[in-house]
């Protein structure tokens, strides 16, 4: 197993103190606004423009709650001092980032992965398995739905448990403990098609939560990987990538870098899945386009 996957997460930081008063809440000073903006973009690769200062004021408050501590200032000193606590830059990242996602979630592109195209693309892959990524999984929902496609598909083959994988990860520590829960309210099902959903789904709590099927989670592995390091160490190259919606939170040469590692893990033939807010990607990697931001992987 790679590194990155391996490593271990940061023990969990102090989660947010109830008060008996409620006070004034502490303000997000310009000076010090610019300085977490450059943390962020440093840490993350996140680019937050001037407009976010409340949002990123109001997400912090938890952390000085949680923390003790009375001001920003502080907390960024805290950040960015000589020896900064994993686990609290850790949170600070979980804050920061935005989980956004869901179910079957851009339906063209789930459509596009038939079974006959996932056979195809099995048949060119590594001993025949199928293998997928979902490298910015946040929640969970993506990397379940790619998982019940695959499962759906190799059913129609007639054919055995454990001829696909997939691999889910995240900078978010947050959002991977959800993702690996697998747990979801049963209003989260949303767009997805009611075959997938009966089986790959069980109901629990008198039918108020949905719990992913054990077959499915067998074959899914999670980790952190953050986009922003120089290389990623996925453990194998992989026959499909999904990277949706998150290239739009980093400069035009961060984003054109990302898509290039990820292509040293796609092998030639196999596609990459960018999201609908994301520009194509054809001509600055070796990809051609197919369609609504689907690519194929070309030789280099």
């Amino acid at each position: 197993m790679s590194s990155q996957l391996a490593r271990h997460w940061p023990a969990a930081a102090p989660a947010p103190r109830p008060s008996a008063a409620m006070p004034a809440p502490a303000q997000l000073r310009e000076t010090t606004f610019r300085r977490l903006v450059l943390l962020v973009r440093q840490t993350c690769g996140i680019s937050l423009a001037p407009s976010k200062r409340l949002m990123l004021q109001t997400r912090l408050g938890r952390r000085l709650r949680a923390t003790g501590l009375e001001d920003f200032d502080a907390y960024t000193a805290m950040l960015t001092g000589p020896n900064p606590s994993a686990a609290e830059m850790q949170a600070f990242i979980d804050c920061v980032v935005t989980n956004e996602t869901s179910f079957f979630r851009e339906p063209p592109h789930f459509e596009y992965l038939t079974s006959e195209r996932l056979q195809t693309l099995s048949a060119g892959g590594s001993g025949g398995q199928l293998a997928m990524w979902s490298a910015a999984c946040s929640t969970g929902e993506e990397v379940w739905t790619l998982a019940m496609v695959a499962a759906a598909a190799q059913a129609a083959a007639g054919a055995s448990g454990g001829n696909w994988s997939a691999l889910a990860t995240d900078i978010s520590i947050t959002a991977l403990t959800r993702a690996r829960r697998g747990i979801y309210p049963a209003e989260a099902i949303g767009r997805l098609p009611q075959t997938l959903a009966s089986r790959y789904l069980l109901r629990e709590g008198g039918g108020e939560t949905l719990s992913v099927a054990p077959e499915l989670r067998r074959n899914v592995r999670f980790g952190q990987i953050n986009l922003m390091d120089s290389r990623y160490l996925p453990g194998r190259m992989m026959d499909i990538i999904f990277c949706r919606n998150v290239l739009i939170y980093f400069d035009a040469a961060t984003q054109a870098a990302i898509v290039r590692k990820l292509c040293a893990h796609l092998r030639p033939g196999g596609l990459l899945f960018l999201g609908h807010s994301d520009m194509s990607r054809e001509g600055q990697a070796p990809l051609r386009l197919l369609r609504n931001n689907i690519h194929e992987r070309l030789e280099d």
